[in-house]
């Protein structure tokens, strides 16, 4: 490598971390609602849910970019792919409809995602663009891996009901508390978030990962009979996730694919206790064409309680995945949700 190349790769190290310092730092003024950031309401890729929601550490499909932004720098086909799945949750209970699209250059890649989600409450449309690249190129032949960047550009427009408690009237109510009533009002709501990812191939058969979701955004919304309102996405929504990949080959035509994942919430609200979420799994890889698929995760089963109450549960996920002639099927259960994906690389 050059001294000009080094050079360059410190500079953009530098402004990189400039901008995550200022975008953490951001004011932000916004109450918490039932479901603030849509995404973290839904599963981000098939992959990633049968791992119980690890993975980020784990290039597969298009999808996996959801869960790290600099996972599509790995290339399921030559020029580019396409990905189109299905599947429900117990929030977006009717229809779950993401598509994805994937192309790569020497430069990195460019992603586009389009997610169409419908539950009983309501429907969220959530769209991102992709950018990825290398950061860092392998600094020796016995060093670390090279080091990949990416970022997503998150739009999500919704349309939700939600219920909303109202005092009607002093006494008789719970413990001599005023009376009240229940109403369900609809909330219009759009946000535009940001999402950064690194992902780092450290020493053959470990892999590395650091994740900032919801690292910046800005929400603008509407509700009946309450107004609008809008302001910066509140620290209490920001996510960090450290991951790690263990791949040990244990047969001539087996590989064991470990994922561990740490989510870390609170990081950036002084008012709030940090909380953390395990998530891990394991992988069977048969002949480079099948895999079998575990996740257990100790984290809150609900997604709600991600940002308001963390009452953890032990949570339980599988799936299978088949490739075959440059097509990848992915499939995941778990507890009133599925999900399958079919992903094509040209």
């Amino acid at each position: 490598m050059t001294e000009t190349s080094t050079r360059r790769q410190c500079r953009a190290a530098s402004r990189c971390l400039l901008l995550l310092s200022l975008l953490v730092c951001s004011a932000s003024s916004n109450d918490d609602t039932l479901f603030y950031v849509y995404s973290r309401a839904t599963p981000q890729s098939v992959v990633s849910r049968s791992f119980a929601g690890a993975g980020s550490a784990v290039p597969h499909d298009i999808f996996q970019g959801f869960v790290n932004p600099a996972l599509t720098t790995a290339k399921i086909g030559a020029k580019g792919a396409y990905e189109v799945g299905y599947g429900r949750d117990d929030v977006f209970n009717k229809l779950a409809l993401p598509f994805g699209a994937v192309f790569f250059d020497e430069g990195g890649a460019l992603g586009f995602f389009y997610r169409y989600l419908n539950g009983e409450r309501g429907a969220v449309h959530d769209a991102a663009v992709n950018f990825a690249g290398r950061l860092f190129d392998k600094m020796d032949s016995e060093g670390a891996g090279p080091v990949d960047f990416g970022m997503n550009i998150r739009y999500e427009n919704s349309k939700w009901r939600r219920d909303i408690r109202v005092p009607v009237a002093e006494g008789d109510g719970d413990e001599g508390g005023p009376r009240s009533v229940v109403n369900t009002v609809e909330t219009r709501g759009n946000s535009v978030i940001l999402d950064v990812g690194f992902y780092q191939q450290y020493l053959p058969g470990f892999d590395f990962s650091l994740v900032f979701s919801s690292l910046a955004g800005y929400r603008w919304s509407e509700a009946d009979g309450q107004g609008k309102s809008d302001g910066w996405i509140d620290g209490r929504h920001r996510l960090i996730t450290a991951g790690m990949l263990c791949s040990l080959p244990i047969a001539k035509s087996f590989l064991l694919r470990i994922p561990v994942d740490v989510e870390i919430a609170n990081a950036f609200v002084k008012s709030n206790p940090t909380a953390y979420m395990l998530r891990a799994g394991a992988e069977l890889r048969i002949a480079q064409m099948y895999a079998a698929r575990f996740g257990y995760a100790r984290a809150p089963e609900d997604p709600v309680e991600l940002i308001k109450e963390f009452d953890y549960d032990n949570l339980f996920f599988g799936g299978v995945g088949v490739a075959i002639k440059g097509f990848l099927l992915d499939i995941f259960v778990g507890k009133n949700e599925f999900g399958a994906t079919v992903t094509y690389g040209y």
